[in-house]
């Protein structure tokens, strides 16, 4: 173990060494390298508009299929968010971002940093979550996963559905790529210099925030640097409850340094995010018992590469060198008085090359790569090691291909990775080694000009954590943690049907109408499961379930208003017990518009949401069988004054009726004594200079 820590010393010195406006729904999405491109000109970065109306279906993803691609016309669905409508979520965290998209949920009680993403069913570590191309590992028992504040961020692109071929282990629910700001997102064109200063306020917690953004620019050199934060009080719940322990004081900064010579592109940058905060060890869950003072640090640091000439379309690569660390030190507050401490370091490299060519009547998109990583983990209790965050390490060893093949108005994409892992125990006694290969295929079909239907089949997987492996200890009084090393990993098999529309001039000229439909099921082998007995709390594989469902986004944009609808239905079972799942989210319907008033630079809008009662639950103690289904109302504005179009004022209210709800994954039996956030009244000022 000491010549593995020698090793990624020596990684991460080596990345120390070389360390020595925003557009309406569609972003300029430069690319991490890795999963992402560089910035192009303006132009290739979004798809050209009917009149002028772009929706976010026509925004730029490199997620779906690792390389460049409107959202709205590839075979997965794969879903954008932009940088204006990060602006105006003036969101505290990446789940407030996301919760609305069809077949997402956050699970746990609404504690800002210890929410965490479930796509289509599954969550914690059955999703791939990446920031500018650096894989975010970290997941160790109701602690959160998201560590970033979204005033950093450009883009996130959610991809739903199994994608181990692309991202390897994890990626059963899908993946989320994370984007922080560029200098682009910052100066004016043609500015050697400016920034952006950034102040707000909400009524929950009484809670301010702010952000500064600096960029500078000089000949093929580029700077930018930015922090951003908040705090809060507790909240208050819909019932006008204060829900316990969801106070924050959060801060993150993110500085990067580019050089772009010719059609090179490097870059290093590197991000930081702490949040200090009293909170219960079980933060995802209701309790408000074993409190205790936690301090969260997670740093990112990464070099990038990419090269990108139009003359030789056969070499375009895209290297990323990157190292995550995530630290949490929690002195408890009640009970024996512990002092805690988890800690995952993930140090990796992330490389591919896309080459475009011909062969006979066949265009092609070849794309092929390899990622390699080390993940470190080690717990420690009052400085002696923590059975229960156990110390161990992995490393893993992947190769991948895929070629986009397009023939005549039929475009067939497939592609194979192959996973080899090496997991070593804290003895030495359980090591174990695995090999996995992911396939996926996908066969798009243009009919018409607007239509294009698609087939695919998708293989992911998850190798077993470190933790599931090799915990012991105890769990709570009278229950000890009992380690399964001969766990296998999970296997996801995945069916889609699907339905990309477009439309133009619909109801008047130069309005578009994008629309996506797909229906799914997604079987699941050896799906890991822990189990708590009398006396023992052990994981072990589940011989089958099963997840289907259907979802639709549609987007419609005519330059002076625009709407959108997302709707989900989803269905989960345990098919050895014949029961239902328990992280399956209610049935929904979201539904979205606005007006712009071009002649006054101000934007109105609304947002309704309808959830259904959820009933289906497994028989478990401490799980209720039903949750309430829920309606809310969400308003904004904002104003950009013609006088004054570097200022942005924005105003919004969540929750208008002040409703008291909860979500299924987090509601249980007896039910909580508090409910989901309540009435929120947000503002925010934003100047650019």
């Amino acid at each position: 173990m000491a010549d593995r820590r020698l090793a990624s010393a020596q990684i991460t010195a080596a990345i120390i060494a070389l360390a020595a406006v925003t557009p309406a729904s569609a972003q300029q999405a430069p690319a991490a390298a890795g999963t992402q491109q560089a910035p192009a000109a303006a132009g290739t970065q979004q798809a050209p508009a009917a009149g002028g109306a772009v929706t976010p279906l026509d925004a730029v993803t490199t997620t779906a299929t690792r390389t460049r691609a409107i959202s709205g016309d590839v075979a997965a669905p794969v879903t954008v968010i932009g940088r204006e409508e990060i602006e105006r979520r003036d969101a505290r965290s990446v789940i407030d971002l996301i919760q609305d998209i069809p077949g997402i949920e956050s699970s746990g009680a609404p504690r800002t940093t210890a929410l965490q993403p479930i796509i289509r069913g599954l969550g914690d570590e059955r999703v791939v979550l990446r920031t500018d191309g650096a894989r975010n590992n970290f997941n160790a028992g109701h602690r959160g996963r998201t560590f970033v504040d979204p005033d950093l961020l450009r883009q996130v692109e959610v991809l739903r559905g199994p994608a181990s071929t692309l991202y390897g282990s994890g990626a059963l629910g899908g993946a989320i790529s994370l984007r922080t700001i560029e200098v682009e997102d910052i100066l004016r064109p043609g500015a050697a210099f400016g920034g952006t200063l950034g102040a707000g306020w909400q009524s929950q917690g009484s809670g301010p925030r702010g952000s500064l953004a600096l960029g500078a620019r000089a000949g093929d050199f580029t700077l930018l640097g930015a922090v951003a934060g908040f705090t809060n009080n507790n909240f208050t719940d819909g019932a006008d409850n204060t829900i316990p322990f969801t106070g924050d004081n959060a801060t993150s900064l993110l500085g990067k340094l580019g050089w772009n010579p010719g059609h090179h592109r490097f870059q290093i940058s590197a991000l930081r995010f702490r949040d200090d905060h009293q909170i219960p060890i079980s933060a995802n869950t209701a309790t408000t018992t074993g409190i205790t003072d936690r301090d969260t640090v997670s740093e990112n640091l990464s070099f990038r590469w990419s090269y990108e000439d139009p003359a030789n379309p056969l070499f375009n690569p895209q290297v990323v060198l990157y190292r995550t660390h995530v630290d949490l030190t929690e002195q408890r507050l009640t009970g024996a008085r512990v002092r805690d401490r988890t800690e995952l370091t993930t140090v990796g490299i992330d490389a591919q090359n896309t080459s475009r060519f011909g062969l006979g009547p066949t265009r092609h998109a070849l794309t092929f790569g390899t990622e390699i990583y080390r993940d470190e983990q080690e717990g420690r209790a009052n400085g002696v090691p923590r059975a229960q965050f156990p110390s161990a390490e992995q490393s893993i060893t992947a190769f991948f291909i895929q070629d986009e093949i397009g023939l005549g108005n039929f475009t067939l994409t497939p592609g194979v990775r192959l996973d080899r892992f090496e997991q070593e125990s804290p003895d030495g006694r359980n090591d174990r080694d695995s090999e996995r290969a992911s396939p996926r295929v996908s066969l798009a079909w243009q009919v018409t000009p607007w239509l294009q239907p698609y087939v695919s089949y998708a293989e992911g997987f998850r190798a077993p954590s470190l933790t599931e492996l090799y915990v012991g200890g105890q769990h709570f009084p009278g229950n000890s943690f009992v380690p399964n090393p001969n766990l296998r990993p999970e296997v996801s098999r995945n069916k889609e049907v699907g339905a990309n529309l477009r439309f133009s001039d619909v109801f008047q000229g130069g309005d578009r109408l994008r629309i996506r439909v797909a229906a799914f099921r997604n079987d699941v082998d050896d799906f890991i499961e822990q189990t708590v007995l009398r006396t023992t709390t052990v994981s072990a594989n589940v011989a089958e379930a099963r997840i289907e469902g259907v979802e639709a986004e549609a987007q419609y944009d005519a330059g002076l208003w625009y709407a959108g609808l997302g709707a989900a239905a989803l269905k989960g079972d345990n098919r050895v017990t014949d029961q239902p799942l328990a992280s399956i989210p209610a049935h929904r319907v979201t539904l979205s518009a606005g007006y712009r008033f071009l002649d006054h630079g101000v934007v109105v809008g609304g947002r309704i949401t309808a959830t259904a009662e959820q009933d289906r639950a497994p028989n478990v103690a401490g799980v209720a069988q039903q949750t309430s289904g829920y309606g809310l109302l969400d308003l904004h504005a904002a104003w950009t004054p013609n006088f004054a179009p570097n200022v942005r004022l924005s105003l919004a209210i969540d929750n208008v009726f002040d409703h008291a709800y909860r979500r299924a994954n987090w509601n249980s039996d007896p039910s909580p004594p508090f409910y989901d956030v309540g009435r929120n009244i947000r503002g925010a000022l934003r100047v650019s200079f």
